[in-house]
């Protein structure tokens, strides 16, 4: 076997088969720069001996540091064994040594400072947005955030000084590309109507409001905003311990709060508790509106003794998750207070699915309309219009609907 000379991992001599330094044929051509779908920054491949103990940031497991591995060459404490490192869910495939850093990789602001509180979004450019940081507000809970699609509550927002456009603080701040740890590619914000595209890979949940799609052409995957903002290691009020993105996402797991079994998920480190993406980005506090207090997202396996939902009068169970006002003792199931599949369904809003043209409107009619594809009662909190006449009572509906 001929030598290798100049290895960019070990370039002061020639590697030979079983000489003093050896290495795998696969691991001799490992990538020396890489971006990763877990950290901000680009890491270096090193194989040099350091007294550090360090865990990987992907499988969480021991960094041996006799072994090659990743670090972050910005300075990070941050390695990660190089397996993990070039696997296909992290890693793009790409070799950035001798490239400049893409624009990705910096933060990229939605919107332009007009003056002081006041901005233009790039998704509402026509009008500007001012700064409203009255927590206090009257509860409406048809003033929604373009973005996320929830109800305003006590955020801090900015709104239209022209219309009733409305964004929280934070997902006006949402950079219009970025990395996420669910993904080896950069991500773009998409603002607009997203023909075809509506359920979030993490959630499988319906959204209408803003997502991240794929920069690369031939990939379709889609990640809502709220799934978008849960970072890789996540503090969530129900569990008392620090959650990570899973390592393998290949594998699916029961999540621990709705038992749904799921490929996208948190991990505990310290337990067995899991929890799905569906039920992690859920709000921790709402508003309803026959209550004038907050309620608060709780769950608790140790919690004995029956409850009932104020809405449906159906048992509610604080093992699987349930919205509770302790001032009150008002108990809403999670559907019930925020819809099933269509909480991030916003009412007013236009889709494009198919080619068709569907609104989104509120099934608030004292009479409920019949679903022409399943021939129900239509019971979500919203209903899908086609040709300003058939009514579909859910997307699923509208998925089986025939031409």
């Amino acid at each position: 076997m001929e030598p290798i000379q100049n290895h960019p991992h070990h370039p002061k001599h020639s590697l030979r088969l079983q000489a003093n330094y050896s290495t795998h044929k696969t691991c001799a051509y490992l990538p020396s720069i890489i971006r990763i779908s877990r950290h901000e920054h680009r890491l270096s491949f090193t194989s040099s001996l350091t007294p550090e103990k360090w865990l990987c940031g992907v499988c969480r497991g021991k960094i041996d540091t006799n072994y090659g591995r990743y670090y972050c060459v910005k300075g990070c404490i941050y390695g990660v064994h190089s397996k993990c490192a070039t696997r296909k869910d992290v890693w793009d495939g790409k070799e950035l040594d001798g490239q400049q850093e893409d624009p990705y990789e910096d933060i990229i602001k939605s919107f332009d400072e007009i003056s002081d509180g006041i901005i233009r979004h790039f998704s509402h450019q026509n009008h500007h947005m001012r700064l409203d940081d009255e927590t206090n507000r009257k509860f409406d809970e048809n003033k929604r955030c373009q973005a996320c699609t929830l109800a305003i509550c006590d955020e801090i927002i900015y709104s239209c000084m022209q219309c009733d456009f409305i964004l929280h603080q934070e997902c006006a701040h949402l950079s219009r590309k970025k990395q996420h740890a669910t993904h080896p590619h950069p991500l773009r914000l998409q603002v607009d109507d997203i023909e075809d595209s509506l359920i979030c890979e993490a959630c499988k949940r319906e959204s209408n409001g803003f997502a991240y799609l794929c920069c690369e052409e031939r990939c379709d995957f889609i990640l809502d905003v709220r799934c978008a903002s849960l970072s890789e290691t996540c503090d969530r009020r129900c569990h008392p311990h620090p959650l990570f993105l899973t390592s393998d996402p290949q594998t699916s797991q029961s999540c621990s709060i709705c038992n749904k079994l799921r490929r996208h998920r948190l991990n505990c480190g310290e337990c067995g508790f899991v929890m799905c993406f569906k039920c992690a980005t859920l709000p921790n506090k709402l508003r309803y509106k026959h209550d004038e207090h907050f309620l608060i997202f709780s769950y608790d396996k140790k919690v004995k003794g029956q409850y009932l939902c104020d809405a449906c009068e159906k048992e509610a169970d604080p093992n699987k998750g349930i919205y509770m006002c302790k001032n009150c003792n008002v108990i809403l199931h999670i559907k019930c207070l925020l819809g099933d599949k269509v909480m991030y369904m916003m009412p007013g809003k236009r889709i494009i699915f198919r080619q068709l043209k569907i609104d989104i409107l509120l099934n608030n009619r004292l009479t409920r309309d019949i679903c022409s594809q399943c021939n129900k009662r239509c019971k979500n909190k919203v209903v899908y219009k086609i040709f300003d006449r058939e009514i579909l009572c859910s997307f699923c509906c509208v998925l089986n609907r025939k031409p």
